[in-house]
């Protein structure tokens, strides 16, 4: 059931033209900056444009530039054909975690041939975690999940190695990972306008720290399977209440 609802969001988020959509963080965003200098850091940006929500945003907008960090090397592959601009894109193909090298685990795109049934979405899946693709995609796909030790970097290692002094919008998809990533994020130093992060895998637990975290600078909203946390000092909040479902544990 879980598996069919994920699905079924996932449908969604392949069709939707974010930017016209009230319901989507991509419509308010582009509502709160406008023709703003903005700066987004993505922890997971596959090939940076299926389903992605920002993608039509870094199109529409120029000036804006981006950290993209996407740990499958097939990925980043495709992430550097479709962000070619180095004057405005920086490009990492690194997990974010700790800071160790770990076994990252993904699904063979060859998979697809073999499996006809297999869920469109699923070569996007990639963990620290082996049996959460198998939870996610039954265990029929094993003998296609492919590993590789990769390097790891701490979120603040990776701002740093960067030399990123502002964050503007900050979006996680790191299946199941989101909290550990979100929870090295220094408040006092950074507080982006929009977060954005995937709590469809997190446990009870997780999600309620990340809740307690974001509170006090942040109002969330339930964007399907993601959380939106939207600064207090956006202007927009208000008539966001109106369109989007506030967060409630």
């Amino acid at each position: 059931m879980i598996r069919t609802q994920l699905a079924r969001w996932k449908h969604k988020l392949f069709q939707k033209p974010f930017i016209k959509d009230k319901r989507f963080p991509a419509y308010w965003i582009q509502q709160t900056f406008k023709n703003e200098a903005v700066f987004l850091v993505q922890i997971g940006s596959n090939d940076g444009k299926t389903g992605d929500p920002f993608y039509e945003l870094m199109q529409r907008n120029p000036e804006w530039k981006a950290l993209l960090v996407e740990p499958i090397p097939y990925f980043f592959k495709k992430l550097q054909v479709n962000y070619p601009d180095r004057s405005r894109f920086t490009l990492e193909n690194v997990a974010i975690n700790e800071g160790e090298r770990l076994p990252f685990y993904w699904v063979d795109p060859k998979a697809k041939a073999a499996l006809p049934d297999l869920a469109y979405w699923a070569e996007q899946l990639g963990s620290f975690d082996k049996n959460h693709i198998i939870r996610e995609l039954g265990i029929e796909i094993e003998p296609f999940i492919v590993s590789q030790e990769l390097e790891g970097l701490s979120l603040p290692t990776l701002l740093e190695r960067n030399n990123i002094s502002q964050i503007d919008i900050l979006h996680i998809d790191a299946e199941g990972y989101d909290w550990t990533i979100l929870s090295q994020l220094d408040l006092a130093i950074f507080q982006p306008k929009f977060i954005l992060f995937e709590y469809h895998h997190l446990s009870k637990n997780d999600l309620q720290f990340a809740a307690q975290f974001l509170e006090s600078h942040y109002q969330i909203f339930d964007v399907g399977i993601d959380l939106l946390a939207v600064h207090s000092e956006i202007k927009v909040r208000t008539a966001m209440s109106k369109q989007m479902k506030t967060f409630a544990l």
